[in-house]
């Protein structure tokens, strides 16, 4: 009894274990962290998304030569049979892109990258993906995809920015500070830092509410907001990003 007992306890641990294990991985991508930018931003008045992109990316520490790289590549040919890689190569890297969709709602791409310039050879894999705005349906659907393709494209767990941009409608006649402050209380998010000009703000802040991360200078910061107005009483426009901003503004 006493055997059963103990071994009824073990098999409990080592299923709460794998469970748990299972879960964190899970909970980083059940709810991406473009689809809160997204949900926080909707929930938002007088504000209006225009476009989003992700990016991930992962270093392939094994692939040390073109030829690795290549041998990598015949591998997500087999996974994406219906396209095409784009070769280029210089004194610097050598490239190679292959566009798996491109719509006027959304384009989606891989990149395999090696760079040339350093003793170490280093490779990257990168995915990217950017389009229009698109609805709650929409955008889980299409999380639920990357996941999918994240499983295919990458070995390990690949570093992951999300942005989305759009614009302040003129209802809201505000200062910028006013506008920043307004989005970092809606991401509850803690300033860091910030750069600002009559006609710009940039802010990096950090939130419980995002899963990536980056150290700068010892603190911790996991967002960035920027805005910018167009034109003296012009409208504005702006990005979120986690952990950076990674599209031009």
């Amino acid at each position: 009894m006493k055997i059963n007992k103990t071994l009824i306890i073990i098999t409990f641990l080592i299923g709460l274990a794998c469970l748990t294990f299972g879960n964190n991985i899970t909970i980083a991508r059940t709810k991406s962290d473009l689809i809160t930018i997204n949900e926080i931003l909707q929930k938002q008045e007088n504000v209006t998304i225009n476009e989003w992109s992700l990016h991930a990316r992962e270093r392939l520490e094994n692939v040390t030569s073109i030829k690795d790289a290549k041998a990598y590549q015949s591998k997500l040919s087999k996974v994406f049979p219906n396209s095409d890689w784009v070769e280029t190569k210089n004194h610097q890297s050598w490239q190679a892109k292959m566009v798996l969709q491109s719509s006027s709602k959304m384009e989606e791409s891989i990149i395999l990258t090696t760079s040339l310039t350093t003793d170490a050879v280093q490779t990257y894999i990168m995915y990217e993906v950017r389009g229009k705005k698109l609805e709650d349906t929409e955008m889980k659907r299409l999380d639920m995809e990357i996941d999918k393709k994240f499983s295919d494209i990458f070995r390990g767990k690949p570093t992951i920015f999300s942005c989305i941009k759009g614009e302040f409608s003129d209802k809201m006649n505000e200062t910028l500070p006013y506008k920043v402050n307004h989005l970092l209380n809606a991401f509850q998010a803690k300033k860091v830092e910030a750069l600002e000009e009559d006609d710009f703000i940039s802010t990096s802040a950090y939130t419980p509410l995002f899963e990536e991360r980056i150290d700068n200078s010892e603190k911790e910061m996991n967002v960035q907001i920027g805005l910018r107005t167009q034109d003296m009483g012009g409208k504005t426009t702006f990005v979120v990003g986690t952990p950076i901003i990674t599209i031009e503004y």
